[in-house]
């Protein structure tokens, strides 16, 4: 067991994520290098300053712009919209990972069953008009429909939906591209390659499948407890019993290592391949000071609790709360100073005037706005300022709220 303390433990968390120091990746590569190594991005499309695979990435990459990302999407493509803890970015390669669950159909597949016939038929109907167009979206079958069915969550949805819901989810067709929220659907078989398309799964058992996921969810933010948490979303047939035998196979496997942080009663689990990224910490323990930006659904921040208890920082995304019911804001970011959140920050783009706009920074207890978090502070709003394509960041009146402002 590898015993740490908060300090330590949050200077690897933020390591592994590519925010601790200067930037560790750059450009295309850089972003292809950070996606693989993360697993995957979770995808949301509320665009107030930037969506949330993009505030993500440009908080790792340098010279990160925005259609770097729609070209590895939808040009390239390296990389693929699909579920993993929701619905995500991930490396193409990775596909078959998700497409081909050893725990059985997907999710989308049974509820298309349950309501067979109308759905079958009209996944019939969109293979013959992707016969002969690249694309299709939803809205192009409306001439086809037959009435609403009970399909995602008891909420009811056209025929059309359920339809190409279901394909997408086997693998048999991909998102070709999004104008805005809308997806436009094609045929697998005609962009990806048939190698990729007839791979086998890559699970030999459930508890392979288990065991599998969760190594990659570690992975994905550093380090994870056996407990129930976001992270392990996504996961089919994933209960106590499950998460139990999968870390203990994995444990036994001698692929993860547990972890004792100071402070803290339950055990952490790491990779066993990132110890050497733990060891090269404790010989470089500085890192040159950095400000950033997180996006609400940051990979980081998948464990909420997780971070309250290694960071001492309660963040909750309040987009879903009712207005009256806020503490904050709709839409507010943490901000990462160094190896600690220093706050909250409410910025919004203003398209039309080419303005980014500073509403409300709220300074976490016990912080203080000094002249270097101030210059850093600066610095990264300028950032922000041009991936958002504005011409000048305005502040409005009052915008820093000190410890006794909230």
């Amino acid at each position: 067991m590898i015993r740490l303390t908060k300090e330590e433990a949050r200077n690897f968390l933020l390591a592994k994520q590519g925010l601790l120091g200067h930037k560790q990746f750059s450009g295309k590569e850089g972003l292809m290098d950070f996606v693989r190594q993360a697993g995957s991005v979770q995808f949301d499309p509320v665009d107030v300053c930037g969506t949330s695979p993009e505030l993500t990435l440009q908080a790792r990459i340098e010279y990160f712009i925005k259609e770097m990302l729609d070209e590895l999407l939808y040009q390239d493509r390296l990389l693929i919209d699909f579920f993993d803890k929701n619905l995500c970015i991930l490396p193409i390669e990775d596909l078959t990972v998700f497409t081909r669950k050893y725990a059985g159909i997907s999710y989308a597949e049974a509820m298309a069953r349950r309501q067979s016939e109308p759905v079958l038929q009209m996944m019939i109907e969109i293979r013959k008009i992707l016969s002969e167009k690249e694309y299709i979206f939803a809205k192009d079958l409306r001439h086809l429909e037959i009435g609403n069915l009970i399909w995602d969550w008891g909420a009811s949805s056209s025929v059309a939906r359920a339809a190409l819901e279901t394909m997408y989810f086997k693998g048999e067709l991909i998102i070709h591209h999004k104008n805005g929220r809308q997806k436009a659907y094609a045929l697998a078989e005609k962009f990806l390659s048939a190698k990729l398309l007839s791979a086998k799964s890559p699970f030999e058992s459930e508890l392979d499948y288990h065991q599998q996921l969760v190594l990659r969810r570690i992975g994905t933010i550093g380090f994870l407890w056996n407990k129930r948490s976001d992270a392990w979303l996504g996961i089919d047939h994933f209960k106590t019993f499950e998460r139990n035998q999968a870390f203990q196979s994995l444990l036994e496997d001698k692929k993860i290592t547990e972890i004792q942080i100071e402070g803290i009663s339950t055990i952490f689990y790491m990779k066993k391949e990132d110890e050497k990224l733990l060891t090269s910490l404790s010989v470089n323990p500085k890192s040159p000071a950095r400000m950033e930006f997180l996006a609400p659904l940051d990979n980081l921040l998948w464990d909420r609790n997780l971070i309250r208890e290694i960071f001492d920082f309660d963040y909750k995304w309040e987009i879903y709360t009712p207005k009256e019911k806020r503490k904050y804001g709709a839409y507010v970011l943490p901000v990462l100073y160094k190896n600690r959140f220093v706050g909250r920050l409410e910025i919004e783009r203003h398209t039309k005037e080419k303005v980014l706009l500073v509403k409300n920074f709220w300074l976490e207890d016990n912080e203080v706005f000094s002249k270097s978090r101030k210059e850093a502070f600066s610095t990264c709003a300028e950032v922000f300022r041009a991936f958002n394509h504005c011409e000048k960041v305005e502040y409005v009146k009052g915008w820093c709220k000190e410890n006794d402002q909230k």
